[in-house]
C-alpha cells in the first residue's frame, strides 16, 4: 500500500460519531484528514437539493486532494452517496479502506483493505 499522508473519511450521517473517532485516530498519526460536514447531519437538519449538490461537489474535491479514503461502514452499510464517493476515489486511483467488510458485493471488489476504527494506527502503518 502506498504511503498515506492525507485521507478523506466517507460516512453516512448515521455514523458521524464513528467517523469522528476515525478522524481522531488518523490525526494522531499526523495525517491530514478531510471529513464530511458534520453540521449537515441529515439526522438533525434538512438538506435540500442545492445543499446536497454543493456538498457532493465539495466532498469530491476533498477526495481529489487525498491519498486515500476511509469508509465508515458500520454493519457493512454504505449508502448511495458513499458508493458514489468510493467509485470516484477508485477512478482517481486512491487507496480505499473500509472500517468493515461492505455488505454490497460490488463494493467488495473496490476495497484495498478492511481496517477497523480501533486498529487504524496499526492497520495503516502496515
Amino acid at each position: 500500500m502506498p504511503e498515506i499522508k492525507a485521507v478523506t473519511i466517507c460516512s453516512s450521517s448515521k455514523f458521524y460519531d464513528t467517523a469522528q473517532l476515525a478522524e481522531a485516530a488518523f490525526r494522531d498519526l499526523g495525517m491530514t484528514v478531510y471529513t464530511p460536514r458534520y453540521d449537515f447531519n441529515e439526522q438533525h437538519v434538512r438538506v435540500d437539493e442545492s445543499d446536497k449538490i454543493q456538498l457532493t461537489r465539495d466532498f469530491l474535491a476533498k477526495i481529489a486532494r487525498s491519498d486515500a479514503i476511509f469508509v465508515v461502514a458500520n454493519g457493512g452499510y454504505a449508502g448511495v452517496s458513499v458508493c458514489i464517493e468510493v467509485g470516484y476515489a477508485v477512478g482517481q486511483g486512491k487507496v480505499v479502506l473500509f472500517s468493515e467488510q461492505p455488505a454490497e458485493f460490488a463494493l467488495r471488489a473496490l476495497v484495498d483493505a478492511v481496517v477497523p476504527v480501533e486498529d487504524i494506527g496499526a492497520g495503516v502503518r502496515r
